[in-house]
């Protein structure tokens, strides 16, 4: 006799989708803000890590082979086998309580404002892009969905930010790199600052209209992130913020989505004292736990990627 095949589970929670009510789809791009701003049918192209209309300041993978690509209408952008309840109870609820705020904020026109709202629809949308777009690195994990549905906030080490700029453009785009500094203790024991393609961080831009807003993950709770307030204000954060300036003057307007993915945050290795699931300070790439079973190994790729 045959098992029956098991069922398919919820891409968001992760239970069978029976349980959450049956099966559904979630648009990645709000079917309601596709309506607002007459989006349905507009054409996009993408590749796992960003659209193909993006300028090439902040072009991850310009030469990528064509079954990498996807093109489509953004009305078809689509995240199937999503249960009822997720999709219809809590993600509808979350979606709801920014929805004013974006519609606001992407004719460039905000108002007053809920920052947490629009935080946590951010990331709900990151994670929703992760899912449906399959990155090769830089994935939001499925905890920090959770998060949203089972606590009030964000998840230890999100941080969201946002910009208004006078031009409408519509992308996405998912940069890990990361500029990393260390204190002096720190530094003494770290072998690479600099630049950094950290695996296990993310970071998601979209341009939605003339809003762009960036859910950025550094997985430590005591180590601040330093941003750019010229490029870049917080909307939200679950980690230390403090206001960075490189004194760099700069791409100018031309450039300004290179000094978004590359200068607009910092974040600033510290030797303070930290809990398993930071990262840790000795400079492996690694989180504390794992880190100190291995004995603080060496910094290697596989840990930190190719600078």
């Amino acid at each position: 006799m045959t098992e029956a095949p098991a069922e398919k589970p919820c891409r968001v929670c992760g239970r069978p989708l029976s349980a959450g009510g049956g099966k559904s789809r979630e648009h990645v791009i709000p079917d309601w803000m596709e309506r607002h701003f007459d989006l349905g049918k507009r054409r996009i192209s993408y590749t796992p890590m960003e659209s193909s209309d993006i300028a090439a300041s902040m072009q991850l993978t310009p030469g990528a082979p064509e079954h990498l690509r996807r093109s489509h209408n953004y009305g078809s952008m689509l995240l199937g086998a999503v249960c009822q309840k997720c999709n219809n109870g809590w993600m509808s609820n979350i979606e709801g309580l920014a929805k004013a705020d974006l519609i606001s904020l992407i004719d460039g026109a905000p108002d007053s404002m809920a920052p947490d709202a629009v935080a946590r629809w951010a990331l709900k949308t990151a994670y929703i892009f992760t899912v449906a777009t399959d990155p090769p690195v830089g994935r939001v994990p499925q905890r920090h969905m959770l998060h949203l549905r089972d606590a009030a906030g964000l998840p230890a080490g999100v941080s969201v930010f946002f910009r208004v700029d006078p031009e409408p453009e519509w992308w996405f785009s998912s940069s890990v790199t990361f500029v990393v500094e260390a204190d002096e203790v720190a530094a003494t024991r770290m072998r690479h600052v600099g630049m950094r393609h950290y695996r296990n961080a993310y970071r998601y831009f979209f341009r939605l209209g003339r809003l762009t807003l960036m859910v950025h993950y550094w997985p430590s709770s005591v180590d601040p992130v330093g941003y750019d307030e010229g490029l870049i204000r917080p909307l939200a954060t679950g980690v230390p913020l403090h206001v960075w300036d490189d004194g760099h003057p700069g791409f100018g307007e031309d450039h300004i989505l290179h000094d978004l993915a590359i200068r607009s945050t910092m974040c600033r290795v510290s030797s303070r004292v930290r809990t398993p699931s930071d990262l840790c300070w000795c400079g492996s790439g690694l989180v504390l736990g794992a880190c100190e079973l291995l004995k603080h190994p060496a910094d290697t790729a596989g840990n930190w990627g190719a600078i």
